[in-house]
Order: C-alpha cells, then sequence, then structure tokens
C-alpha cells in the first residue's frame, strides 16, 4: 500500500438549526429636540447635587469647592438653597460667615441758634391816599353857573363863597315878595286885614330870601377843593356836582388786602405809609376801618389807615406803599420756618445734641482730613407748637428753649437719634 493514499470514509453531519425569536423593544418616538430638554435639565441637576453633597461630606470635595470660582460657588449655593432638604447647608455656611458691619452714615446739615429777640411782622400793600373826609358840593336849586371864585386844589375856610348862580330871577321874586310885604303890613295897620294875611306875605319874603341864598355855593368847613366839574355859563341842577371839598388835615391810605391776610389786619393795628414824592419820610398811621365785605372782582377787603398831615405833604391821589403793623412781641423765641417739619400730630423740628468726636486710631486713618468738616451731633425729633408764623418765621410758644440748636437745611431726610455732622451755624435773621 506504499505510495497509496489512505482513503477514509465521507461522514456527513447535520446540525440542526435553533430558532431562538428576541422580544420586540419599542423604542419612544422623538418627534422633536424640545422634548429632551426636561430630561438634560434633570440630569444637570442631580449632577449639580450630587456635586454640592460630594464637597460638603468629604474632605477632597471641600478641597475642590473652595478651589472654585466665587462666582461659581454662589451660583451654587444659591441653587442648592432653593432645594428644602438642601438648604440646611447653605445657611448652616451663611450663619458661620463673619458679618461686616458698615459704618453708619452722617448727614451733613446747617443749624440756627434759637435766641430771644423781639419780633414784628408786617403786611405789605400798596393803595392810594385819599382825603379824610371828600365831600361834592352842589347847589340845592336849579340854574345857570354865573362864577367860580376858587382853583383846584386852594385852601378855603368855612363860609367862603365858591361858585355862584345866575341871581336875575331870584332877586327879582324877592323885590316882588318885598313890596307885597310892605303893601300887608300897611293894610295890617289900618286893620282892613287880618293878622294870617300879613304872616303869608312874611313867609313869602322869607322864601324869596331863601331862593336867593341858595344861588351861592358856600364851604361848609375848612379844606382844599379839589377837580370842579361844572364852567361858567352852564347849566346845572341839584343833583349835579360842581366841586369836591377834601379835608387833608388828615388823610387815608386806601389798601386792598387779599382773602388769605384778610383775619391779620384789625381796627387800632399801627401801619407806616410811604410816598414817592418822599422816599425818606415815613408817615405813621393807625387802622381806622376794615370793610365788612370783600369786593367781588378784585377779590379784596377794603381797608383804611388814617395819617395825621398836619404839613400838607400828603395829597389825596397820590400811590402810597403800606407796611401795616399785624403783630410784634418782645423777647421771643423765633425759628426759621424751614426748621419745621410737618407730620400727622402736627409740627416738629429736628434739635441737634452736640457728641464728642471720635479719636482717630492710626494716622493712616486721617489721610484725606487735613480739616474738620464740622461738628458731630445726634438729631432729636421733638413735637413744638408755634404762637404766630408768618412767610418766614415762626414764633414758639412751646417745645424749644433759647440757645438750643435745630436743623435749617439737610439734603436728606431725617429721622430722630440720627447721626449728622453741622457745617453751618446761623445766629441772626434780621
Amino acid at each position: 500500500m506504499t505510495g497509496d493514499r489512505m482513503k477514509f470514509p465521507k461522514i456527513n453531519f447535520k446540525i440542526p438549526k435553533l430558532s431562538v425569536k428576541m422580544p420586540k423593544i419599542k423604542l419612544p418616538k422623538i418627534k422633536s429636540p424640545k422634548n429632551l430638554i426636561p430630561a438634560v435639565v434633570a440630569v444637570i441637576a442631580v449632577a449639580i447635587i450630587a456635586a454640592f453633597i460630594w464637597g460638603k461630606t468629604t474632605e477632597t470635595g471641600k478641597a475642590f469647592m473652595d478651589k472654585l470660582p466665587e462666582k461659581a460657588n454662589l451660583f451654587l449655593q444659591d441653587t442648592v438653597g432653593k432645594i428644602p432638604l438642601l438648604s440646611r447647608f447653605v445657611k448652616k455656611k451663611a450663619e458661620e460667615a463673619p458679618v461686616e458691619e458698615m459704618p453708619e452714615e452722617k448727614i451733613l446739615v446747617k443749624a440756627y441758634k434759637a435766641a430771644r429777640r423781639d419780633f414784628e411782622d408786617s403786611l405789605p400793600s400798596l393803595g392810594t391816599i385819599k382825603g379824610y373826609r371828600e365831600m361834592n358840593l352842589k347847589f340845592e336849586i336849579n340854574g345857570v353857573v354865573d362864577s367860580i371864585n376858587f382853583r383846584e386844589g386852594e385852601e378855603i375856610r368855612e363860609g367862603d363863597i365858591i361858585a355862584s348862580l345866575d341871581q336875575y330871577d331870584a332877586l327879582l321874586k324877592l323885590k316882588y315878595a318885598q313890596l307885597e310885604l310892605d303893601k300887608t303890613k300897611k293894610l295890617f295897620e289900618i286893620g282892613s286885614i287880618i293878622k294870617s294875611k300879613l304872616e303869608q306875605s312874611e313867609l313869602e319874603y322869607e322864601s324869596a330870601k331863601s331862593d336867593l341864598d341858595k344861588t351861592y355855593l358856600y364851604a361848609p368847613r375848612d379844606g382844599v377843593l379839589g377837580t370842579r366839574d361844572a364852567e361858567v355859563g352852564e347849566f346845572v341842577t341839584s343833583n349835579d356836582k360842581v366841586v369836591t371839598l377834601i379835608d387833608d388835615t388828615d388823610v387815608f391810605a386806601e389798601i386792598g388786602v387779599i382773602e388769605r391776610d384778610i383775619g391779620k389786619v384789625k381796627v387800632g393795628q399801627n401801619a407806616k405809609v410811604f410816598v414817592d414824592a418822599y422816599p425818606d419820610t415815613e408817615f405813621k398811621g393807625k387802622v381806622d376801618n376794615v370793610s365788612p365785605v370783600v369786593e367781588g372782582r378784585s377779590r379784596t377787603q377794603g381797608v383804611k389807615i388814617r395819617v395825621r398831615n398836619t404839613k400838607r405833604l400828603l395829597l389825596p391821589g397820590m400811590f402810597a406803599r403800606v407796611l401795616a403793623d399785624i403783630y410784634s412781641k418782645e423777647n421771643a423765641i423765633v425759628i426759621p420756618n424751614t426748621a419745621l417739619n410737618k407730620d400727622e400730630q402736627g409740627y416738629i423740628t429736628f434739635v441737634i445734641h452736640k457728641t464728642e468726636p471720635e479719636e482717630k486710631e492710626t494716622p493712616e486713618e486721617e489721610e484725606g482730613f487735613a480739616e474738620e468738616i464740622g461738628e458731630p451731633g445726634t438729631v432729636e425729633a421733638r413735637p413744638i407748637i408755634f404762637e404766630y408764623r408768618s412767610s418766614d418765621f415762626s414764633v414758639i410758644k412751646e417745645g424749644l428753649e433759647e440757645g438750643e440748636l435745630v436743623v435749617v437745611e439737610t439734603q436728606e431726610k431725617l429721622q430722630d437719634k440720627m447721626n449728622v455732622i453741622i457745617t453751618e451755624v446761623q445766629e441772626q435773621f434780621l
């Protein structure tokens, strides 16, 4: 069998087929990438929480947290602090952190030093000089003006004849009455008429005589004549004004007081009157009359101030400036109105109590403060009651003593017990 190949019989193996059925897994269909956002956020949140817990409970984590930037560390604490179960870690950390006390800021203020002094308040007003008495003179009967015996502004005495009417008719009537009276007397003497006829004639004569006398216009008192309203040859009636008689030994300064100040002016108050003709002269007067009504158009109350005018310097029609003394008090405590503050209970003022300045610990702290800004102090919100209040100042009745400092100007709103720096102290207001 040398050289011959050994032949092996062919063996056929049939491997049976195994069929395994795998279960089908249905994956969710992602319709849009937006559906992944909640899952991603949840994963990030879990990672942040795990990192925070790791950083708080392990030494390696604490070392890692300390190396994080400050903003990242604050972000982690703020995020985890909103979770109720983990917020205690953040609170504990916050409690352990030292709190730095901020120095209290001192407010700069200007002060006024209260002092006792005499106080007066005047009400300024504008007006016109008028005669103390002004009378419109008229004839008692109708007639034609025959003569005018005066010039405007001329001084006259009581009884002077100012003007006269044409007397022709009056003289005729008087002459006729005189003749009738003479005839009646003769008849009465011989017994031809009764006494009543004689008396009638006497009355007619007196009437004619009176009519003649009425053709004269007499001055009823001393004074100055104003503008005349009639001329020679003009026919006038008993209703026509011929001239105005002015009594200028005293004059009135008539002013109008606005509604806001009506209650301040009273009869008997002193006043000062000034006119442009005599700018350096002060004429003293008193409130003589206050009108009981307010005029409709001007909404003012008429006030008359009587001024003595013995030198006849003040002429009716002059423009006048008046200062009425509406309030005065001696030895009063007065403060500016800027020191008053209104609250729910009334008025308060901030009284300054001075304090000792704090000592500087090191020279470095004094750099930049070569000069002191002012004296330090603490304010007290004190209620006050004022007796009188003008447009600028108030007279204090209760709540303030002489020499105390009150705040009159500040750039910030003050409250009780605040610290302040006094930059200026005012002591005079007049």
